[in-house]
């Protein structure tokens, strides 16, 4: 399949040797670096990694810029008020391990650790890319949520942000009532120029985690979907989640059935015209606790898959958020799974 500069091949039919000259590097590759590092350029496979890990939602790549933005107080917008099964939905305390991966070519790591502590899940996500794509792309992602128990409503959100050499911090607070939403942007705790955001949103609107547990707890069937009001921190989506399908799978050596929901997504912040999403099919357990197996999502070259590569169960003597921090640290997560 030709794209660009390089023809590209299945995984393992790269060339070892030869070497493709990109005018934009300014040297010679080989085609397959070539490839990643367009493909990391590229915005959504950007946002995949940063959506997965921030509630596995796939918000998408649209941005708005300044003579574009519409501010999320002036969006009008209504969503069903869901109500969580809270006697239905406990999620498992612990951290989900996944991989990221390229048309089968290993390119980050993304952790997902849920705690419980006076009624509140502590929900810590982590993302970064391996220190072979560093060299392309560096990504280092982490976000903390704080949902009611019984509600699953969101209290706080903090995501920290590095790509590359920019640095983003977001920080969400949401009123019990659910009349005001506040986020304060900014580049780091230095930056003169934060920016606030303060709004009562006058619908059911939650942060990408919130949402994505929301998600997790309803109960789903074929020909169902849930249209969901979420705000990341500057802009509100209108997200619909649609069930299509409910089948079996082989994962990890054993079948398992699952729920494939596919997500479609609108900034309504934006005066843009709707851009054209590639597919994105999420695969989630067939049961009470609905966990996501895997995501895969068509990009502007093949398919970007995350996939479960492990869970460990929280214990008394090990707190899951612990383990989460381990995220940043390669050897640190490769000592657990050998301990496990």
């Amino acid at each position: 399949m030709k794209h660009g500069l390089f023809t590209l091949m299945a995984p393992g039919e790269y060339p070892s040797r030869s070497l493709v000259s990109d005018s934009q590097l300014g040297r010679e590759y080989s085609p397959s670096t070539i490839a990643w590092r367009h493909m990391t350029r590229s915005t959504r496979f950007r946002s995949l990694l940063t959506a997965f890990v921030a509630g596995t939602l796939s918000i998408g790549s649209m941005t708005a810029r300044a003579d574009d933005y519409i501010a999320p107080h002036l969006v009008k917008v209504s969503t069903p008020l869901y109500k969580a099964p809270a006697q239905r939905f406990k999620p498992k305390l612990g951290t989900y391990e996944y991989t990221v991966g390229w048309q089968g070519i290993p390119a980050a790591s993304c952790t997902l650790t849920v705690d419980e502590r006076d009624g509140k899940y502590l929900i810590e996500a982590a993302a970064r890319t391996y220190s072979g794509v560093d060299v392309l792309y560096k990504l280092r992602y982490t976000a903390t949520g704080v949902l009611d128990a019984a509600t699953l409503q969101p209290e706080s959100l903090v995501i920290n942000h590095d790509e590359n050499a920019r640095h983003k911090n977001i920080d969400m607070r949401f009123e019990e009532s659910g009349n005001k939403i506040t986020a304060v942007r900014s580049k780091g705790p230095q930056d003169p120029d934060k920016k606030l955001v303060s709004f009562d949103p006058d619908n059911m609107t939650l942060d990408p985690i919130g949402a994505a547990f929301l998600a997790r707890a309803l109960p789903w069937e074929v020909g169902q979907s849930r249209d969901l009001d979420v705000f990341n921190g500057k802009s509100r989506y209108f997200i619909t989640l649609s069930a299509v399908e409910k089948t079996s799978i082989m994962f990890q050596g054993e079948m398992r059935k699952v729920i494939v929901i596919t997500p479609r997504v609108r900034n309504l912040s934006t005066t843009k015209p709707r851009s054209k999403l590639r597919e994105a099919f999420i695969y989630i357990t067939d049961d009470d606790q609905h966990e996501v197996l895997k995501i895969v999502s068509s990009v502007f070259i093949g398919s970007v898959t995350t996939e479960l590569d492990s869970f460990v169960p929280a214990s008394a003597n090990r707190s899951p958020i612990v383990i989460a921090q381990a995220a940043n640290s390669d050897e640190a997560r490769a000592q657990m799974r050998a301990a496990n």
